[in-house]
């Protein structure tokens, strides 16, 4: 008679940027400064994102108040994505500033939970890092993006194609001479019937 199999047990996901918070929750007003680096897993938008494994620096400062732990500082990581106008690759760094209330049973919306006598920092990294990400990111501001009309990259060579016409002159009447035709108002005398008037 053959055991049935055992099913696998599945691991615990390890909290890299949890930190305990034991010591500042028994004194109110302590504070607790922790500088660390992790990865954080799915930074990512339809843009850009921080590369899988990169490491996120984290420099916050932890305050006991009577309600929770106050979480303030920066996060840093480097991001990357394709230019929106020249298509090539583009990449920055995220400096984003974090100013955030923990306490038990905290609902993630307006405020993020403690785990009993720990503090994951993981959540605010996380979100700090979407909300910044760019989602139409630029190589360099500069950028001259692709000729509309040979795709050619501008910021690397020139072409002899045309610029487009201005949309916004589409809808002026204009003369032979290249000038655009201004029709008087209603009722309005024109500039040469106003001078045979003052001739008669």
């Amino acid at each position: 008679m053959s055991s049935a199999p055992v099913p696998p047990q599945r691991r615990s996901r390890v909290r890299l940027l949890a930190v305990p918070v034991a010591s500042l929750l028994r004194e109110p007003g302590s504070r607790r400064r922790v500088t660390t680096s992790a990865a954080v897993e799915d930074l990512a938008v339809s843009g850009s994102r921080v590369r899988d494994g990169a490491e996120v620096a984290v420099d916050v400062l932890l305050e006991s108040v009577h309600d929770g732990v106050l979480v303030s500082g920066t996060v840093t990581a480097t991001w990357q994505g394709a230019c929106r106008r020249c298509l090539e690759p583009a990449q920055g760094e995220l400096v984003v500033e974090v100013r955030e209330l923990c306490v038990e049973a905290g609902d993630e919306e307006t405020t993020y939970p403690l785990d009993g006598d720990e503090l994951d920092l993981e959540p605010i990294v996380h979100d700090a890092c979407i909300l910044a990400l760019p989602l139409a990111p630029l190589c360099e501001e500069g950028c001259l993006g692709l000729c509309p009309e040979c795709g050619v990259n501008r910021n690397l060579e020139q072409c002899s194609c045309e610029p487009p016409p201005d949309p916004r002159w589409g809808s002026l009447s204009l003369t032979g001479g290249g000038t655009p035709q201004v029709r008087p108002a209603r009722g309005a005398t024109r500039p040469d019937e106003a001078a045979g008037e003052t001739a008669d």
